[in-house]
């Protein structure tokens, strides 16, 4: 077993889970980094770790990764924790949860799991690949549970997503896209 220290808890991790983790948390970062290059520029090269708990809810309808979010706490957490987050009689709601916790916290949570009490445990997912690569959705659907912007039940995929771009940026990407040329 491997210690991990964090805001006076100690935290308890098998070796397998604590590697899966950083190996998760190591792909989102190189993610977010990838995704974050082009606008280095604009924000001295930090890389925007905001997205978490970001997402877009209209009419009933929400972004595509806020609905995969959806998709993974239907198919890995609603068998405990109720459906639309709401908890059950054995397991808390992540509604409220992600209304307390920031998402460090609530990622630290999912993947080295939890002891809610003793016997009620809440498993590790760090071995689970298709959770790990969910989190940051499941938290962005649990957010928009929380705000009310999300109702109960299935949402749908907003289809068509429209971004107001200003004058000045396309004259910014086309003279990019020369120099690239």
């Amino acid at each position: 077993m491997i210690r991990v220290f964090a805001s006076r808890q100690t935290l308890r991790f098998s070796t397998t889970s604590l590697v899966a983790a950083l190996m998760a948390a190591g792909l989102s970062i190189s993610t977010l980094a990838l995704a974050g290059s082009d606008n280095d520029k604009d924000n001295g090269g930090a890389v925007d770790t905001s997205a978490a708990g970001e997402y877009l809810a209209e009419d009933g309808r929400v972004d595509p990764d806020t609905y995969d979010g959806y998709i993974a706490y239907t198919r890995s957490c609603q068998a405990c924790h109720g459906p639309d987050g709401l908890g059950s009689s054995f397991a808390p709601s992540l509604v409220r949860a992600s209304e307390r916790r920031d998402f460090a916290e609530f990622a630290r949570t999912i993947a080295g799991g939890r002891e809610v009490q003793p016997g009620q445990v809440m498993p590790a997912f760090a071995d689970d690949p298709y959770v790990l690569g969910n989190i940051e959705n499941i938290y962005s659907y649990m957010r928009g549970r929380a705000a009310g912007d999300i109702g109960r039940g299935r949402p749908q995929i907003i289809e068509r997503l429209e971004v107001e771009v200003s004058d000045e940026t396309l004259e910014e990407e086309e003279a990019l896209d020369d120099d690239a040329s």
